[in-house]
């Protein structure tokens, strides 16, 4: 899910029209992320309902879920450079591989940055919809000494989250096995996360690099 995010991310990009228009309708940004807010919030609160129905309105919601939400954290009125866009995915796939080591050394030994269920499904919402409310924001600021730092705090909290979460989640008993699709409403969430600090790491770099004056590739 995670590498069909970042294809769709270099897709949208190089819509130079698309770039454009919602350049100048800055409020269709704000629109996406409130249509976000909204899916996100009924997917996780109706979940044990609509695991329930039939496979193709399963698919469906899901897919709505994951496209709103990929949507809404692009940011696609500006363009990120082939290199923030490298040096994000560098980074993104090393810190799920620290996560995944952390986690199962956490659980092994039985220390470690443990939340509960509750609060991963709540955290989860909560970062993704401040990192996303974040990045839309920050794309309309002209000060990169004030659009950096921000940017660098989301992604950080983004950075400490997920390898939480991936701990977390290797707990006995956090799954609900006898829910069915409980590990799809987990690895949904999963993945907004990881796709979260994906685009905060793009957009700090792009930040970094305009702060800096460095133009790259």
């Amino acid at each position: 899910m995670l590498l069909v995010g970042q294809i769709q991310v270099l897709a949208v990009m190089k819509i130079q029209d698309l770039k454009t228009f919602l350049g100048q309708h800055y409020y269709l940004s704000l629109v996406q992320f409130f249509v976000s807010f909204i899916s996100i919030q009924l997917y996780v609160f109706f979940y044990h309902i609509i695991v329930r129905t039939s496979t193709w309105k399963r698919i469906l919601a899901g897919i709505w879920t994951f496209e709103v939400n990929t949507i809404s954290i692009m940011k696609p009125a500006k363009k990120a450079p082939y290199t923030s866009l490298v040096i994000s995915w560098l980074l993104t796939f090393f810190i799920m591989a620290v996560s995944v080591v952390y986690g199962n050394l956490a659980v092994k030994h039985r220390r470690g940055l443990f939340v509960s269920r509750h609060n991963v499904i709540r955290w989860s919402e909560r970062l993704f919809v401040l990192t996303s409310f974040g990045i839309i924001v920050c794309s309309e600021m002209r000060r990169n000494t004030i659009e950096f730092p921000t940017l660098f705090v989301y992604s950080m909290l983004s950075n400490i989250f997920v390898v939480i979460f991936a701990a977390s989640i290797r707990k006995p008993n956090f799954y609900h096995l006898d829910a069915i699709g409980d590990h799809i409403l987990i690895g949904q969430l999963y993945y907004l996360n990881f796709f979260a600090l994906y685009m905060g790491y793009v957009w700090t770099t792009v930040s970094g690099f305009e702060l800096i004056q460095y133009h790259p590739m």
